[in-house]
């Protein structure tokens, strides 16, 4: 899960699987496969980050080290 601010400053925990897509209109709004929007602070290039972030943390926590780069990107 990645953490994201609510528009009203909160922190929020998302399930990052569920994203079915990100628009910016200037607002950034995350749709969920399940049909749930939020709308968020962080920007959509952020937010891929942040999943390419948690993601590779998955992977070195299962023991993928070797599958990953070594400089970390």
């Amino acid at each position: 899960m990645i953490k994201l601010t609510k528009m009203n400053g909160h922190e929020c925990l998302l399930n990052h699987t569920l994203i079915e897509i990100i628009e910016e209109s200037p607002d950034t709004c995350i749709t969920l496969s399940n049909g749930n929007r939020y709308i968020v602070l962080e920007s959509g290039e952020v937010i891929r980050e942040k999943i390419i972030e948690f993601s590779a943390e998955v992977m070195r926590r299962a023991g993928y080290q070797s599958l990953l780069p070594q400089d970390g990107k």
